[in-house]
């Protein structure tokens, strides 16, 4: 059994799934449950992420508003998740990564927020926005990143907690390349 994370100070983990083909009504609903009930925190994880329980445990000992850990996209010879604070490229995160990292933005794969930051920015939180330069849609965490940072908050990397979590997809995609965790 684990230790707390925080000693001395009272905790408790409520699971909450939900099922629809429609990414940014789900995360809506699940953070809005968990702000009704209290939480101090949500912590998302994408179905198609594996990782280590101790990445879990490094996020929540970092004690920031806005900590993700970094991935490979799941596809062959695809870039991490991370994307730059200048929105001009992508985060790697290798051996000689620092411990934290800020950034413009990132997957929710394994996400770490804390209520604080869903009361910083208005509702809706996930919303998709369309480019007319790209002529694609956004997924929904691109914007939620872009409302954080005008919020004043910085979103982070934790290249610890990346280094624990693979990407399901044909195989495994880690930080160091296919493997298993």
């Amino acid at each position: 059994m684990r230790e707390r994370i925080f000693a001395g100070e009272d905790q408790s983990v409520v699971f909450r799934h939900y099922q629809s083909s429609c990414i940014s009504n789900g995360r809506e609903y699940l953070v809005t449950q968990s702000l009704k009930e209290g939480a101090t925190h949500v912590l998302f994880i994408d179905e198609d992420i594996q990782f280590d329980m101790d990445a879990v445990h490094i996020l929540a000992s970092r004690r920031q508003p806005l900590v993700c850990a970094n991935y490979k996209i799941r596809f062959e010879g695809a870039p991490f998740a991370a994307i730059t604070p200048d929105f001009e490229g992508r985060i790697d995160t290798t051996a000689q990564s620092p411990d934290l990292e800020p950034c413009g933005a990132c997957g929710f794969g394994l996400a770490l927020i804390a209520r604080e930051v869903f009361e910083a920015i208005p509702q809706p939180w996930f919303p998709i926005h369309w480019s007319d330069e790209s002529k694609t849609y956004s997924t929904e965490d691109v914007p939620f990143f872009l409302a954080a940072q005008k919020a004043g908050i910085v979103p982070l990397i934790d290249h610890v907690a990346s280094r624990k979590v693979a990407h399901m997809g044909s195989y495994r995609y880690r930080w160091d390349g296919p493997g298993s965790i």
